[in-house]
């Protein structure tokens, strides 16, 4: 079997929502060539010998995607969707250059190859992401969840991500109900759960999100402590949560603060990321204006993640 290897340039801001996007078409895999991963990951500490300044300048910025469908798809239509879709994504994010060419493929070119350089890798001081197919002698208090990058729109490692499982280690208590609004893969809720988080509800507009968080829900042995629903926020039965997490664009963020309130405890916390630099006053400005108190800010890259509090829920 063959398969098409659409190649699509773009930025580390718009990265996520287009593989997200190439997946629910039904792309079989996609792939995820970075440089700004490989700069920082070059940036480390006794690693600058393996590169000179040439090798950095010649990275460009541009983040690569390669996403594979069968052949027996008609070429010509499926392109003209991803440049629908992109066109649609740029009305949000910029979407960089866009589609760029396609191959041809063999089964082996990909299919399992890259299962190899997917490894364990921990993203908060506890917890670990480890692929179904590797093993992790987990020690001390770690949390380990279980991945099969082959279904799910991502690895679970970017910055976005890494940053929300570390406020919410610092500020999710046992017991704590919990709100997971844009779940995507469902890794969020599932860490929430193994902390001990309690009334646990994932939303995602996006049906085959859906189906893939229900799906690492069974991988992890959480599905009986996590309801997961498609649709929004207004969706989403008034209950007053301990905690809120929406790993999601800075426009939505803002969009949906004049809600927050009324889904988050008094003392309770909004856990929120997605927001790149250039939006992170955006989004401080629309829940301080609500009576939110901003606990802390963290930076990864271009990206921003916040910890409010709500000081007075309605």
């Amino acid at each position: 079997m063959k398969w098409y290897e659409i190649i699509i340039n773009t930025t580390e801001e718009a990265n996520d929502a287009i593989s997200e996007m190439l997946t629910s078409i039904g792309a079989g895999g996609v792939a995820i060539e970075d440089p700004n991963d490989i700069r920082r990951e070059l940036l480390k500490p006794g690693t600058l010998d393996y590169a000179d300044q040439e090798f950095f300048d010649n990275l460009g910025e541009d983040v690569k995607i390669k996403a594979y469908f069968s052949d027996d798809k008609n070429v010509n239509e499926l392109i003209a969707l991803i440049d629908e879709k992109i066109s649609f994504i740029g009305n949000f994010l910029n979407t960089g250059k866009g589609y760029m060419g396609y191959n041809e493929v063999d089964d082996e070119d990909w299919a399992t190859s890259w299962k190899k350089y997917y490894k364990p890798v921990k993203i908060a001081e506890r917890v670990v992401i480890k692929p179904s197919w590797e093993n992790y002698d987990a020690s001390g208090n770690d949390i380990v969840i279980e991945l099969d990058p082959g279904m799910a729109f991502g690895t679970g490692t970017h910055e976005t991500t890494m940053m929300c499982s570390q406020l919410l280690e610092k500020y999710l208590k046992e017991g704590d109900s919990t709100l997971d609004l844009g779940c995507g893969t469902g890794i969020l809720a599932i860490i929430a759960h193994k902390l001990g988080a309690k009334d646990i509800t994932a939303v995602d507009i996006d049906e085959v999100a859906v189906k893939v968080a229900r799906e690492n829900c069974r991988l992890n042995n959480a599905s009986s402590g996590i309801n997961i629903l498609k649709g929004i926020l207004k969706d989403v039965k008034p209950f007053k949560y301990d905690v809120v997490i929406a790993n999601i664009i800075a426009s939505v963020i803002v969009d949906i603060s004049d809600s927050m309130p009324y889904y988050v405890n008094k003392e309770g916390y909004f856990l929120t990321s997605g927001i790149i630099k250039e939006r992170k006053q955006d989004v401080l400005d629309a829940y301080t204006s609500k009576g939110f108190k901003v606990e802390e800010i963290l930076e990864m890259g271009e990206w921003v993640a916040i910890a409010f509090k709500c000081q007075d829920s309605l």
